[in-house]
């Protein structure tokens, strides 16, 4: 008889004990995610009209909403026990998910939901790392459970830090009392405070949002493609950053529904910045979104040659500036295909096939700003959004080897977005070597950052990986082996030691900000 049966025969008893126990197990994680305690998010809170409330609901707030003893209190705290189930609020898009390392929360989830037909954010914090049971771009469902409740962060003691935000949490939203949205979750009545469309909003960012969703319903029924779309996006951003504003020039204009009034030195009205004496309308007419943005289409796509002309070229001609001014649109193109993605859940493209999670489709063209803006170095990242990470892959003429790396991707994005005009090394590099890092202008912090210019991230001055930013906080990269080229927070790169300008704008034309010449080698 065999060594190895002698050894089972003796200890069968041991043996078996373990399988048995393996099994009681398998049961308890099988029985725990049927009620929705452990073992992977599923749904398991009951769902009130379109809310669930995120814990137990036996569960009270401990400290509300900007109270007069914590005014930038943006949420409301529930105090639980560590490990407490979290439920989403309502059906939406994981937009962020980390298990450690945001400021104040430690960990964070934010989800991005329509409601009743407007944009908005839920925000759960402070759960302990491996907490977070979900991850950016997941689709989850009202009451799914998406976390365990934890103590990390700047945190007191075990709770759930729960805001609502008009908007996108992570890109210019406002934070709201979730007190209503509560007690509808608790009561079944699936009631919000979604202001009536009549009523003139004052929330910038809530009247931006609202325009926005009807400069884009109206372009696809009129059957625009997403680049038209986009280019009256970035019109109704610049004329008056898609405020539907009356004027005191027209006094008729502040009789109907609008979001604000402008002093106005001439008739132009509503969010294009129309007027009724050139044929766009009646006064009443002009003042609604949806009919200013159908009057901006019929003159995009008047002009059979309009696909053909670079981005600011397409919107001057219908806007017709001063000469001086026509730059002003192409610099906006970024800002308005993010607006587009957030709204419509996928990226802007005219190319069909199957999306990738994080919109467009992987390695189609997607037309690009006005040659050597920072929106045509986004675009050409964009268009590449899908494709796998590949070190060492990508040059000026595309992927190699079916993909990019970090600097493959960014060299690949100036190359085509200027022409050739600007050449960056494959190599990140620092500041004292040829890299990329070692080319440009310095950028001092984040909030000087604009569309286009590159973000580093390493340490002691050394960086290995890069991205394109793509504005709001957002960049372009391809993260490392495993993972596909995408569309993440500027935060996922880890420590952010340096961004770099390639280029500058002046009326939609780039002009070289002082590229070195190539360097040599390749980094991740």
């Amino acid at each position: 008889m065999s060594v190895a049966v002698l050894v089972l025969l003796r200890n069968w008893r041991k043996i078996l004990a373990v399988i048995l126990l393996l099994l009681l197990l398998l049961a308890r994680c099988a029985g725990l995610q049927q009620n929705n305690t452990a073992c992977g998010p599923t749904t398991g809170q009951a769902v009130n009209g379109q809310f669930a409330y995120p814990l137990d609901k036996s569960v009270e707030v401990g400290s509300g909403y900007r109270t007069a003893d914590r005014p930038d209190h943006r949420g409301d705290d529930f105090p639980v026990p560590e490990g407490s189930p979290i439920y989403a609020f309502a059906d939406g898009t994981v937009t962020a998910a980390q298990d450690t390392g945001v400021q104040g929360f430690s960990a964070w989830i934010v989800i991005s939901h329509v409601i009743d037909g407007k944009p908005m954010s839920t925000v759960y914090g402070h759960m302990n790392p491996g907490g977070v049971l979900v991850k950016v771009g997941d689709q989850v469902k009202a009451g799914q459970l998406i976390a365990r409740s934890g103590n990390s962060g700047q945190s007191s003691g075990p709770h759930l830090h729960f805001e609502i935000w008009n908007g996108d949490r992570l890109n210019g939203g406002t934070d709201t009392d979730p007190t209503p949205y509560l007690k509808a979750a608790r009561e079944g009545t699936g009631g919000t405070t979604t202001p009536d469309a009549n009523q003139q909003v004052t929330d910038t960012n809530t009247a931006r949002d609202r325009n926005a969703v009807a400069v884009i319903s109206t372009g696809k029924s009129m059957g625009v493609s997403d680049q038209g779309i986009v280019i009256a996006l970035a019109v109704a951003l610049v004329e008056d950053e898609l405020r539907n504003r009356a004027s005191e020039a027209v006094p008729e204009s502040k009789n109907y529904p609008n979001d604000g009034v402008a002093p106005g030195d001439h008739a132009s009205i509503g969010i294009m910045q129309q007027q009724a004496d050139m044929g766009y309308g009646t006064v009443a007419e002009i003042m609604q979104p949806a009919h200013a943005a159908s009057e901006f289409y019929k003159r995009l796509t008047a002009s059979g040659d309009w696909q053909s002309k670079a981005f600011t070229e397409a919107a001057a001609d219908v806007q017709r500036p001063r000469s001086d001014l026509r730059g002003k649109y192409g610099a906006r193109e970024a800002e308005a295909r993010e607006l587009f993605t957030r709204l419509q859940g996928v990226a802007p493209s005219g190319a069909t096939g199957t999306c990738s999670p994080n919109g467009g489709t992987p390695g189609q063209p997607v037309t690009p700003g006005d040659p050597g803006s920072g929106a045509a170095v986004v675009a050409a990242a964009r268009s590449q959004i899908g494709l796998p990470y590949v070190w060492g892959g990508g040059d000026a003429n595309g992927p190699t080897g079916g993909g990019f790396d970090c600097s493959g991707l960014t060299l690949y994005a100036y190359a085509k977005a200027t022409n050739g005009a600007v050449s960056l090394p494959h190599y990140t590099g620092d500041p004292s070597n040829p890299g990329q890092m070692g080319q440009g202008q310095p950028v001092a912090d984040l909030s000087q950052a604009q569309a286009g210019d590159l973000v580093f991230f390493g340490s002691g001055g050394s960086a290995q990986h890069v991205g394109v930013y793509a504005g709001g906080g957002r960049m372009i990269h391809a993260p490392t082996e495993g993972q596909k080229i995408q569309d993440s927070p500027v935060s996922d790169g880890g420590n952010l030691i340096g961004i770099r300008r390639y280029i500058t704008q002046n009326s939609g034309n780039a002009a070289l900000a002082a590229a070195a010449p190539n360097g040599g080698g390749q980094q991740q």
